[in-house]
């Protein structure tokens, strides 16, 4: 089976999505919750204002 956990995550029109496969987790849906340290989360929020700087460029490009 393909049975998968996705963790998504959102920030105005940005989107990251993650899947993990059920069985590579060894508590179920509690490791899911594991997973998601503050380690993890603060990477998340860098990753969406690099996004939104990339995608703010290319909108900038675009206008021009």
């Amino acid at each position: 089976m393909n049975s998968k956990f996705i963790i998504k995550f959102e920030k105005g029109n940005l989107e990251q999505t993650y899947k993990l496969a059920e069985i590579d987790l060894l508590n179920g849906l509690n490791g899911v919750f594991e997973l998601l340290d503050e380690e993890f989360i603060s990477t998340v929020v860098s990753r969406f204002e690099r996004m939104n700087d990339d995608f703010s460029n290319t909108w900038h490009r675009y206008e021009t």
